[in-house]
């Protein structure tokens, strides 16, 4: 994967400061390509009885993963992402999200991460395989 430019781009929903509809994550990045972040999940993403929405768990292991590159300063799209439920995640449960940069095969970064509580209950994890946009 080529190191490109990283921009940021303050209307993504999950990250971008400037959208007023957005998330607003902060992420910190380690040098050993991994991201984290932290929410409370807001009850407005309720799947099914006061359950998070599984679109929204997908989603939050999709832009950490994308930032465990993006701290390496690789810019890539998402390719393939597979999530695998672990728990059901009662919303206004305050979680952390963690991606790691496992590999890079050329123009492929390949990735993990994870949802967790304070206690260490995971709820989720995935993968999920970037191709570089330059």
């Amino acid at each position: 994967m080529k190191h490109n430019e990283v921009r940021n781009d303050q209307h993504c929903f999950c990250c971008g400061q400037d959208n007023d509809k957005g998330l607003k994550l902060k992420f910190k990045y380690s040098e050993e390509g991994e991201s984290e972040t932290s929410l409370i999940v807001p009850k407005y993403f309720t799947g099914w009885e006061n359950l998070t929405h599984g679109g929204l768990i997908s989603m939050l292991l999709d832009e950490t993963m994308a930032h465990a590159c993006i701290g390496s300063e690789l810019v890539g799209v998402t390719a393939e992402l597979t999530v695998r439920f672990k728990k059901p995640l009662p919303v206004e449960t305050k979680i952390f999200v963690k991606g790691k940069m496992t590999e890079v095969k050329g123009r492929i970064a390949l990735t993990s991460g994870s949802i967790k509580d304070a206690t260490g209950t995971v709820y989720a994890t995935g993968k999920a395989r970037f191709i570089s946009t330059g």
